[in-house]
């Protein structure tokens, strides 16, 4: 596997350890988020003390090599500098990025009450002339720009919302305030370009590539109360989803492949 440089060529910060380390990855052909091991292991398999290996681990750390976690699912693991996020969860990133070791800030770049345009009486299931809050903010972790949040909220679910804390994670803020609570989310990726708006924000070069997520969420009451728009710099993120058993065919894709197979007999 190829380890990510981020230090030129001088390669005077290895120690010994680190060199071990590295060949024990490429040895082992280790892919990037699979688990080395605990420090206890890895101090044993090397034949160091445990101190002398986290600091090691350290600065490995520091170059985006490895990342340590904590908890049942502890250890060691190879690393990219990405962050992941899975598919298939609701975790908001504020708690994606703190279970993987960064420290995410946020700030609001617009935020303002607007006419409700037809695609959101649709799809927030609004009467007409309704209005929406349209809050932007601009996430970073560790000081660097990763995405940005376009978010359409129904003014009559969320009063005074504009007068909150509005750095702090929504659905917090849904949660404490208002009770509204998700029961589902639906949402769609799409790769695209950035804009030079986008690239403004994001500190990043007009075209740069990126991940768009399209997020509609519902409560639990079975009303639609957020339309958002996530915009991730695409080599800062690495997306992930987790599924067992087959895709079930659909009733027309399972008729068709019967009728191919009984032309084909």
């Amino acid at each position: 596997m190829t380890v990510s440089r981020h230090i030129g060529d001088d390669e005077d910060w290895k120690t010994d350890e680190i060199r071990r380390i590295h060949a024990l990855i490429r040895n082992g052909d280790f892919q990037v988020g699979e688990r080395l091991g605990s420090e206890r292991e890895l101090a044993k398999q090397l034949g160091v003390s445990r101190a002398t290996l986290r600091n090691s681990l350290a600065v490995m750390e520091q170059h985006h090599e490895i990342k340590r976690l904590i908890g049942r699912n502890g250890g060691v693991y190879v690393s990219d500098g990405r962050f992941e996020r899975n598919i298939n969860t609701e975790e908001s990133l504020p708690a994606i990025v703190r279970r993987q070791g960064g420290i995410l800030s946020s700030s609001v770049v617009s935020a303002a009450i607007a006419a409700a345009s037809p695609s959101d009486m649709r799809m927030l299931k609004l009467p007409h002339e309704s209005t929406i809050f349209n809050v932007v903010r601009l996430r970073r972790v560790d000081e660097r720009p990763l995405s940005l949040e376009i978010s359409h909220l129904p003014t009559a679910l969320f009063p005074q919302f504009l007068s909150k804390d509005l750095t702090e994670p929504f659905y917090s803020i849904f949660d404490r305030y208002y009770e509204v609570r998700p029961g589902s989310v639906e949402e769609v990726l799409e790769p695209i370009l950035s804009d030079e708006l986008e690239s403004e924000l994001l500190e990043i070069s007009v075209g740069t590539p990126l991940m768009k997520i399209k997020r509609i969420a519902i409560s639990e009451q079975g009303v639609p109360f957020e339309r958002a728009i996530d915009v991730y710099i695409a080599s800062r993120m690495r997306f992930t989803m987790h599924h067992s058993g087959y895709v079930r065919l659909s009733a027309a894709t399972a008729e068709g492949s019967k009728a191919r197979s009984v032309s084909v007999d």
